[in-house]
């Protein structure tokens, strides 16, 4: 394993640089102000990387989806003197590449159109392939479970192909590769030469050191596996366009709209005290864990909106906020003003407030901004209506007052 990784971090770093004589280079363009500068320099010191021949190392040079390939190659020790038959379109048997790319598709990411499939082998490799990558070599994806909830937490983790995520997931829950300080994980972002010493860094020097030389196989899996179609797909909405064709309006209890790019909701009939706005999403696959968020936005009012799930009729779990409130409740009746009220914590209102329910199974959990607030089972089995929730008092004073919901989102999280 040790020799193996060491194989991949090099073809990493040297691609086609020049090497230099010194057994501990100084790069000059890697001052230690750098953000890898400790990486860089530790793995140049144990000879590891290289650099330039002009003292530099050159450390936001990017790497082709193509030199990745042949860098799997070299890193697996694989023969590729066999014949292989042309899986991708874009990589015919003239190209460089065929061999490699072939050869490398156990660790590496496709992609489909039709009935043709495409390898894209000009373009950047990115964050999210070398992932996958790193958590193939180390065989992550057959000794561990991943845990999805992990990449939630990403404020751009709609961003990471459905079929790599189980991949991240399981290299950021093994600490392998992680965000950004400002919550991104960028995993379409290229990947640079300085990127890779960091992640090859922590892989092999601080999580190899300590373990066991152990045996990897690398199967030939054939054709690139397709994303799994068993859990809905996301649905984000920020209500840029007015018809919201993401929800099921005309199930909706009142008349729902665009207003300054956010959403809000007005009924001309009195006896209504609660709106709801289902979500028009794939409830038939009813995936075991998932996640609503949305921003709720007051003017001028106490809040009074938020969000809804375990829907039946009018029946639902509704979690909103008030002017000092998080508060968890059950209507039994839109058309009465009570609440069963479930829980409660006190919170100051803010002009933007960021409001997310997490369901698992039976149980679901409420996080504020991020932060959580309350957990609890539900006492009866979960149904899968879910969507947009508004008291009628959060747009009495329409249209001097009024509280907006915007940037929802919907993710199915497990099966």
């Amino acid at each position: 394993m040790r020799r193996l990784l060491t194989f991949f971090l090099a073809a990493i770093m040297v691609l086609t640089a020049i090497p230099l004589a010194s057994a501990a280079p100084r790069f000059s363009d890697v001052p230690q102000s750098h953000w890898a500068y400790k990486e860089i320099t530790e793995m140049a010191e144990r000879g590891i990387i290289k650099g330039y021949n002009d003292g530099k190392f050159h450390p936001n040079e990017e790497v082709t989806r193509a030199e990745f390939a042949k860098i799997m190659i070299a890193a697996a020790d694989i023969d590729i003197r066999g014949s292989k038959s042309q899986t991708f379109t874009d990589v015919p048997r003239t190209h460089w590449a065929f061999n490699y790319v072939e050869y490398a598709k156990p660790y590496l990411t496709g992609y489909k159109s039709g009935s043709r499939y495409y390898y894209k082998p000009d373009e950047d490799a990115v964050r999210e392939d070398i992932a996958v990558a790193l958590v193939r070599l180390l065989g992550y994806d057959r000794s561990k479970k991943a845990d999805l909830s992990v990449i939630s937490k990403f404020r751009d983790d709609d961003d990471i192909s459905p079929a790599l995520r189980s991949y991240v997931a399981l290299a950021v829950q093994t600490n392998l590769i992680k965000g950004d300080n400002k919550g991104y994980f960028r995993p379409q972002d290229e990947i640079t030469r300085a990127e890779a010493a960091s992640l090859i860094y922590r892989a092999l020097i601080e999580k190899g050191d300590a373990d066991d030389e152990t045996k990897v196989v690398f199967p030939d899996t054939g054709k690139p596996q397709e994303p799994d179609n068993d859990l809905p797909d996301s649905v984000t909405d920020a209500f840029n366009d007015s018809k919201l064709g993401n929800w099921l309006t005309n199930n909706a209890n009142a008349k729902w709209g665009v207003m300054d790019k956010a959403v809000t909701a007005i009924s001309t009939d009195s006896n209504v005290d609660h709106y709801y706005l289902p979500l028009k999403w794939e409830e038939s696959k009813k995936p075991k864990k998932y996640q609503i968020e949305v921003d709720v936005l007051p003017k001028g009012t106490d809040g009074l909106a938020g969000l809804y799930f375990n829907g039946s009729g009018e029946k639902a779990h509704v979690v909103y906020l008030s002017k000092d409130r998080i508060n968890v409740g059950y209507v039994n009746d839109t058309e009465t003003e009570e609440i069963s009220n479930i829980a409660s914590s006190n919170y100051d209102l803010r002009s933007s407030n960021r409001l997310k329910v997490v369901v698992d199974g039976n149980q679901y959990q409420v996080f504020v901004n991020n932060t959580f607030v309350f957990g609890q089972k539900l006492s009866s089995t979960p149904t899968t209506k879910l969507g947009l929730y508004l008291q009628r008092e959060a747009t009495e004073d329409l249209p001097k007052d009024m509280t907006l919901l915007d940037n929802f989102s919907f993710k199915a999280l497990e099966k």
